[in-house]
């Protein structure tokens, strides 16, 4: 048990350490974002700080878990949680990212040849946004079937 202790501490670390950098990253991106003014190139930027803001506090939030769960997994689903009830809301959400992702696709075609690149590249990344929204649901749905 020590030894599982120790590499969840140790994971742990590597995270909040990454979380360190990624600040420096941050003070990066907040002085191009500054230096772009009000032009579409600073909106840009100013999306790609918020996911790297984002990124930052799950970095933290990852070693926080790890060190307050001593269990790699821990029990899916509160005691009295109806399992039948959390798996239909989650494949509820996880049928509107489908919704979301089929939507920006069917978007980002209509916006072909329009040299839209600023909208196509948002498109793209909202696309990726469910992809990865829809990932996390499918592995929450495997957890609560167990």
């Amino acid at each position: 048990m020590a030894e599982t202790t120790e590499s969840r501490e140790s994971l742990a670390a590597i995270f909040e350490r990454h979380a360190e950098e990624e600040g420096k990253i941050l003070a990066q991106y907040r002085a191009l974002a500054e230096d772009l003014g009000d032009s579409p190139t600073r909106f840009l930027i100013k999306l790609i700080l918020t996911e790297e803001e984002l990124h930052h506090e799950l970095l933290r939030a990852t070693a926080k878990w790890l060190r307050e769960h001593p269990a790699a997994e821990g029990r899916p689903i509160p005691p009295g949680g109806s399992a039948d009830e959390l798996l239909r809301r989650t494949e509820q959400l996880q049928s509107h990212e489908t919704d979301t992702i089929e939507a920006c696709r069917r978007l980002r075609v209509d916006l072909s040849g329009t040299g839209g690149e600023l909208l196509a590249s948002v498109l793209d990344v909202m696309t990726m946004d469910s992809e990865k929204h829809h990932r996390l649901l499918t592995t929450v749905r495997k957890m609560i079937q167990g």
